[in-house]
């Protein structure tokens, strides 16, 4: 409750900066040498704010990108082939593992950032330092998208669109930048790619056979589908198509695909905290098809071009869905809205309890995802 009220208060006060100090338009003939993109989130979200970068490449080729984002995301802007650099700041509201960046740190990079002369600061998500930064004038140009979130709530629609990449892309449409690129961005290099293909014949892999990844984990406990039922789908995959599964995951998920590979009859691969976040891209990428839960993986797989089914109970996949064409969500309990919650009011499986395996199995055949 405090941090929903924290979270609003700061939303309202950055809202009200870029009313107040931030008004005038970015002139026609504007040309930044330097642009700073704030984006706080967590994983999955930076991924969705990618094309914001792409767009600012096209509109300004010749000016720097410079990122501020956590250390748990530094990675996904390393790759951005837009990125200039990347900065890095943990903030209090937004971290889960580690330490937050402290007042100390804060007002140092305050200061390194003052030094840059940055032009413009686009702003997808910051927290309350940030509003200091800007109260303080950091750039002398603004874009902020809190202030088209608050106006959104009073009534006065800012967003041509519900999904988290189309609210990113509206902070520049509102200052007139073109927005052609839609899609989100995680690049993968000849090297990855070939790293990718001696990691996998380190395990075996047969090449000729359908290879699944299958993320069964996330932070958050109500978002995941059960055991029982991934077990029952890799089974499936095995007996049906001849896929070879590759269980992916942070090194705190080996449990849970453990429990899963328990439950199965057939024989399938766990490289959960096997790999860097580069690598795992680089791994998702040679897949036929990844399925897995609402998580940065997801996100992952939809940003290197890989075949994507996102399974959602409390998530909103027409908000936080994975992006592209190759990218299907399943979501059967629609009367219950999304929510925030880490324990489902509802009952001890929740609302992933709704998603039966034969619901997947349909998505993969409709859609064609395997011969």
């Amino acid at each position: 409750m405090f941090q929903n009220l924290s979270e609003t208060l700061t939303l309202i006060t950055s809202a009200a900066v870029q009313w107040l100090f931030y008004r005038k338009r970015l002139p026609k003939d504007f040309t930044p040498k330097r642009i700073l993109v704030v984006k706080l989130d967590h994983l999955g979200d930076v991924l969705l704010s990618t094309p914001v970068f792409s767009n600012l490449r096209q509109a300004y080729p010749n000016a720097e990108l410079h990122a501020l984002t956590g250390t748990w995301s530094r990675v996904v802007l390393e790759q951005h082939p837009d990125v200039s650099k990347v900065l890095e700041y943990n903030s209090p509201a937004f971290y889960r593992t580690g330490k937050p960046t402290s007042l100390k740190q804060t007002f140092q990079l305050y200061r390194a950032l003052r030094h840059q002369k940055y032009d413009l600061m686009v702003e997808l998500r910051g927290d309350w330092r940030i509003v200091w930064f800007s109260l303080l004038r950091l750039t002398p140009k603004r874009l902020n998208r809190a202030a088209l979130q608050v106006a959104n709530k009073l009534g006065f629609p800012q967003f041509t669109g519900t999904h988290e990449t189309t609210r990113n892309l509206n902070v520049l449409h509102k200052a007139n930048i073109p927005t052609p690129i839609q899609t989100t961005t995680f690049s993968v290099t000849a090297a990855d790619e070939e790293w990718a293909s001696d990691f996998l014949s380190t395990l075996q892999i047969d090449r000729e056979r359908p290879l699944i990844a299958i993320h069964p984990g996330s932070p958050i406990p109500i978002k995941r589908w059960m055991p029982e039922r991934y077990a029952a789908l890799a089974d499936w995959l095995i007996a049906r198509k001849r896929a070879e599964i590759l269980f992916v995951g942070v090194k705190d998920e080996i449990q849970i695909i453990t429990e899963i590979q328990a439950l199965m009859r057939a024989v399938s691969n766990n490289i959960a905290g096997k790999t860097t976040l580069t690598q795992l891209a680089s791994i998702l990428h040679t897949c036929n098809v990844f399925i897995g839960n609402d998580s940065g993986p997801m996100h992952l797989a939809a940003a290197v071009g890989t075949q994507t089914i996102g399974l959602y109970g409390p998530g909103d996949p027409t908000r936080f869905g994975p992006v592209g064409p190759k990218c299907q969500t399943i979501r059967r309990n629609l009367d219950c809205p999304p929510c925030p919650e880490t324990i489902c009011r509802f009952g001890k499986a929740g609302c992933m309890s709704t998603i039966q395996v034969a619901d997947v199995i349909q998505t993969l055949e409709n859609g064609g995802y395997l011969p």
